[in-house]
């Protein structure tokens, strides 16, 4: 017997406490629980080789193959009916021909005809000179002087209508804010620095 060295006869410490614990896994393992049912397999080309596994009492045996599912029939032929073809929709009519129709000529108007010369106007007979009657020896007399026009009448302006009294507003004094009650800010000032005066001036070190 060779012995190695640092070796024991039982294995190493690791082998010992693996082969324990599969030991204690095999136990702790649950029972397999026991069917009532079988099971087989068929393998090779059409079935040719079958396998049967029984479990339990009862016998075991395969059961038939399926029978081949019917070939497809092809369906009959349908009359198929003839798809309405669309309404062919008329060309548009040709555009209209646009005649271009010449512009008239222009009217000419004809010049109109010189006008016959007026005969030269006939020299006037100058009047028979009336004679001037004679002065008279005395003037006539001035015609009277219109009367002047009476002044209008001065009619008297309409005096407003005097007004009547006017009630006044109750007289109401000026309302004051009352001073609150209380220390003013001179007080105030005065209670904060006195203090602090003082106690800087006690506690201030004295010079030897």
């Amino acid at each position: 017997m060779i012995k190695l060295d640092g070796v024991s006869l039982y294995g190493s410490l690791l082998a010992r406490s693996l082969a324990a614990l599969g030991l204690v896994w095999l136990l702790a393992a649950p029972v397999p629980a026991a069917a009532d049912s079988c099971a087989y397999a068929t393998t090779g080309p059409g079935g040719s080789h079958t396998s049967v596994a029984v479990i339990g009492p009862g016998a075991c045996s395969p059961t038939p193959a399926p029978p081949p599912p019917p070939p497809p029939t092809t369906p009959a032929p349908r009359p198929t009916t003839p798809k309405p073809q669309p309404p062919t929709v008329p060309a548009p009519p040709p555009p209209p021909v646009r005649t271009t129709t010449p512009p008239p000529p222009p009217v000419t108007t004809p010049a109109p005809r010189p006008e016959p010369a007026s005969p030269a106007p006939a020299i006037p007979v100058p009047p028979a000179r009336t004679p001037e009657p004679a002065p008279s020896a005395s003037p006539p007399a001035p015609a009277p002087a219109p009367p002047p026009a009476p002044a209008p009448a001065h009619t008297a302006r309409p005096r407003p209508p005097a007004h009547g009294p006017v009630a006044l507003p109750h007289y109401r004094r000026a309302t004051r804010p009352q001073p609150k009650g209380g220390t003013s800010v001179v007080t105030m000032t005065l209670v904060i620095i006195a203090p602090a005066v003082l106690a800087t001036a006690i506690l201030r070190p004295r010079s030897r």
